[in-house]
């Protein structure tokens, strides 16, 4: 985001030569990282929800599981993600993969079912999808905001974030 191409070639112990001569730019550099980072969130993703004979409740505590790992350790990913989307809306390896849309096919039946059972509140599959992520990812992306609001040092934003996984799964199901 903010890194300089001298940054980056310090970071990688090569010269900047070397990055001018395999990407001729910066903005190259950046979308190649860029493509490469949402291609293993969706891979890391797709193995995280292809898992056999999971719960419903079983599903989302993965899901929360790969998100609160992903984000400790790259805290820094979804900020770099949401910066390149910003100044390209269309990237083109933004877009989601096809099997995406059919998770989300089945992600509405599942939430019928567990609104027919009484234990989730009515939720359209779009909301819940966009509520759990942002559960999930808001403590990282305004980490200074969140320890300083409610008073947190390191040490005791890490315990914040251990807790979070419960919270988010009272939140989402009635009967917890």
């Amino acid at each position: 985001m903010h890194a300089t191409t001298q940054d980056i070639a310090d970071a990688a112990g090569i010269n900047r030569a070397s990055i001018h001569y395999y990407y001729r730019s910066r903005k190259i550099l950046f979308d190649k990282v860029f493509e490469e980072a949402m291609a293993e969130f969706h891979a890391k993703l797709t193995v995280v929800v292809s898992q056999e004979n999971l719960t419903f409740r079983k599903l989302v505590e993965s899901v929360i599981d790969f998100l609160l790992k992903k984000s400790l350790e790259h805290p820094f990913l979804e900020l770099f993600l949401v910066a390149e989307l910003n100044q390209d809306p269309h990237l083109k390896h933004a877009r989601l993969p096809e099997e995406a849309r059919a998770r989300r096919m089945m992600l509405k039946e599942y939430i019928a079912e567990e609104v027919a059972a009484g234990t989730m509140k009515p939720i359209e599959a779009e909301h819940f999808i966009v509520n759990l992520i942002s559960l999930c990812s808001f403590p990282f992306l305004a980490k200074p905001i969140v320890k300083n609001a409610i008073e947190l040092s390191e040490e005791g934003y890490v315990k914040f974030i251990s807790e979070r996984k419960a919270v988010i799964m009272k939140l989402i199901f009635l009967d917890l």
